[in-house]
């Protein structure tokens, strides 16, 4: 039938091209701290650029990847990065002069050392979380190589070799200064950022609801992403921050009660209604007032009160009150931290190695291919006497991460950016490099270039090497050389490197101990499943109410960040070369399991804030027989987390006990929360017979529950 609109199937060309579109839409779109990034980015690489072509400095083009590598998202981060990658590059520096001074004339043999440094490289970088100094090391040991095949002067290699060590070091002290003194990030003030920016969503939603206006959908990835972020800034600014560490429980503290303000507000932005009593007016009002109280106790770093005596204390009497009241004690929970009651979080030492460090043999097995890759093509294009396809070297080096999907990622990227740096590359050597002759006219050219990538690498995990390798291919070749270069050969020859670098790195990966992640995916899949259980269980057998919230908040948060972890696993299995076929369906149909999981997590948490302010308002049988239905939730997603561990199922037709009788005696109570118990009720069970369905078929019963 002619409907006059065009139809467009899921599977077709047409709607994959879309997906694609709207997927770099998401990617380059600006987000808070986007566009600093990008000018801290420009301003680093300008000062390097400068600096290098005024003092004639060598390797000018990985001075600038340099750059990129340093730059993190705060302050913190970059200078423990900048700190290892000093360290690192100092001790690859030392070895290579150590393999030139006793085997330079033994070629052989240096060969043969250059592999085992490199080797231990990767090794350190499997077992360590210092692994980065490990992987510098191994990157620089095997572009040392390329250097000694090119010239026979000693003292011609040893000058280039410390020419690389100022070609690193100096960009790295310049990132840092960069990073702290223009437009710095600190961790601290990002954390206050989050904060304030969540508490403007939150004061939306209230404005949108007190005049009755359509407000933006608070999503669960939001609320998922909101929390993480909180933490993970929290981690740092504790780190690198005198004020976090010794009140580290305070702000913990904090960050909780905005999470539950947030997660109310989600709440909130899925209610529809139509009006309001005076009652309801005056509490949204203060409310918002608590609101920007407590955002500008967060910006001048005061103390925040909150008066719950000025609220009315009369039961919740529809899902609005519940909502509006749970926003009510997460005011009053940030009310009553003080820094000298929250103290301090006793430090957890950790070893800077694996546990398996020297058991396990993957670590061993992951080095030892990296290194044949390397080795194969260093051999093919010595004995096709190519030099200029060096980068295939780098290129398996580069390439080298756990897990299959992980490097055909990094794959993929690496041959787009290098592809369309190239090309800008080329265009310039023709039309623009021939007119140039100042350092002004290279740098309007070279910088527009240099923020594109920038803009790319500031984005998400997905897609932010694409800028980095962009940047490099194209830097690469234009600034070989201390003059304006107008050979295209070296464009063609690097380009060529790195493609076959990255084939050969591809089959060595697949063929040789393959990293396929399926086992692990289903084991954290099962830890996803074990953790809603512990929610679900959460202020069993707790006395005090302050005790029971703590238990939910932090069954809340293991949940949310597990769901995370699942998701990043999932997206780099389903880039394994055979997957469907090494792994069960289950990874098939993964994502869609993952958005249920996300729901019914968000529905056991609702129906705990629920129990939480209407336990007086129902009678203690009920209760009971909601205890008992959690309960029974509660084992039923430890039964779905032993069939994804590969566990025999016990008593697999588990009916939920009283169910019927549950939801009878919920309408029978008359209670105004009535339909919101039994909807989410409802809600749970839905989501965990979804669950089951994608692991084992089995008979929907939800007809019972209609």
């Amino acid at each position: 039938m002619k409907t006059g609109v065009l139809t467009i199937h899921p599977g077709s060309l047409l709607a994959r091209l879309a997906g694609i579109c709207s997927m770099m839409c998401d990617e380059l779109a600006p987000f808070p701290g986007r566009s600093q990034t990008t000018w801290r980015y420009v301003v680093a690489c300008a000062t390097v650029i400068l600096i290098a072509q005024t003092l004639q400095v060598h390797f000018l083009a990985i001075s600038l990847i340099v750059v990129f590598f340093t730059l993190q998202e705060n302050t913190v981060l970059t200078r423990l990065s900048g700190v290892r990658m000093i360290l690192g590059t100092t001790i690859a520096v030392a070895l290579s002069l150590l393999l030139i001074k006793y085997f330079i004339d033994i070629p052989l043999l240096r060969i043969v050392g250059a592999c085992i440094l490199a080797m231990s490289g990767m090794y350190f970088m499997r077992i360590s979380k210092y692994g980065s100094m490990g992987y510098l090391i191994a990157l620089w040991i095997t572009y040392s190589q390329s250097i000694l095949d090119t010239y026979d002067n000693p003292e011609m290699i040893t000058r280039l070799i410390l020419w690389f060590w100022v070609a690193v070091t100096f960009p790295i002290i310049i990132a840092m200064i960069v990073n702290y003194f223009f437009l710095p990030a600190h961790p601290g003030r990002l954390l206050n950022d989050e904060l304030n920016r969540q508490l403007d969503e939150i004061n939306i939603q209230l404005e949108s609801k007190k005049k009755l206006l359509t407000a933006p959908h608070l999503s669960l990835n939001s609320i998922e992403r909101g929390i993480l972020t909180l933490h993970k800034h929290l981690t740092f600014a504790t780190l690198g921050e005198r004020e976090y560490q010794s009140n580290q429980a305070f702000h913990l503290m904090r960050i909780t009660s905005i999470d539950r303000l947030h997660t109310a507000a989600a709440q909130l932005s899925q209610l529809v209604v139509n009006n309001f009593t005076t009652e309801q007016l005056n509490l949204i009002q203060k409310l918002q007032n608590a609101c920007r109280d407590l955002k500008c106790s967060i910006e001048n770093g005061q103390k925040f009160t909150f008066a719950a005596e000025q609220f009315s204390t009369r039961p919740a009497l529809s899902t609005l009150d519940i909502t509006l009241y749970e926003m009510i004690y997460a005011f009053q929970a940030a009310s009553e931290i003080t820094r000298t009651q929250a103290g301090t979080i006793a430090a957890q030492k950790t070893s800077s190695l694996v546990p398996d460090a020297f058991t396990n043999p993957v670590y061993l097995q992951f080095a030892l291919k990296t290194i044949l890759a390397t080795l194969f093509c260093y051999l093919v294009y010595t004995a096709v006497q190519w030099p200029g396809i060096h980068t295939s070297m780098l290129t398996c080096i580069i390439m080298a991460l756990p897990g299959l999907g992980a490097t055909l990622h990094k794959g993929i990227l690496r041959i787009i950016g290098c592809i369309a740096g190239s090309v800008v590359a080329l265009i310039a050597t023709v039309f623009i490099i021939p007119h140039l002759d100042t350092i002004t006219g290279l740098l309007m050219l070279l910088l527009p270039m240099i923020a594109i990538g920038s803009w790319v690498a500031a984005g998400s995990a997905r897609t932010n090497y694409i800028g980095v390798q962009f940047v490099f291919a194209f830097a690469l070749a234009l600034l070989g050389r201390f003059g304006p270069s107008t050979d295209i050969v070296e464009i063609r020859d690097r380009l060529i490197g790195i493609l076959f670098g990255i084939v050969v790195s591809l089959i060595v990966s697949i063929t040789l101990w393959p990293e396929r992640e399926g086992a692990e995916l289903r084991n954290m899949l099962a830890r996803l499943l074990r953790s809603m259980a512990a929610l679900a269980r959460a202020g069993d057998g707790i006395g005090t109410e302050m005790d029971k919230r703590k238990k939910i908040d932090q069954a809340r948060l293991q949940g949310w960040a597990l769901l995370t972890k699942n998701r990043e696993m999932q997206a780099r299995v389903a880039l394994e070369p055979g997957w469907q076929y090494a792994h069960n369906s289950i990874t098939i149909e993964t994502q869609n399991w993952l958005v249920q999981a996300q729901e019914l997590l968000f529905a056991i948490n609702w129906l705990q804030t629920l129990l939480q302010h209407t336990e007086s308002a129902f009678p203690k049988p009920l209760m009971n027989t909601l205890k008992t239905f959690r309960e029974y939730s509660a084992k039923r997603l430890d039964q779905l987390a032993n069939s994804f561990e590969g566990k025999q199922l016990i008593d697999k037709v588990l009916t939920p006990p009283d169910l019927d009788s549950l939801l009878a005696q919920a309408r029978d109570n008359g209670n105004a929360q009535t339909e919101e118990i039994i909807t989410a009720v409802q809600t749970i069970y839905q989501r965990i017979v979804q669950l089951d369905e994608h692991i084992t078929p089995s008979v929907n019963p939800l007809s019972r529950l209609s």
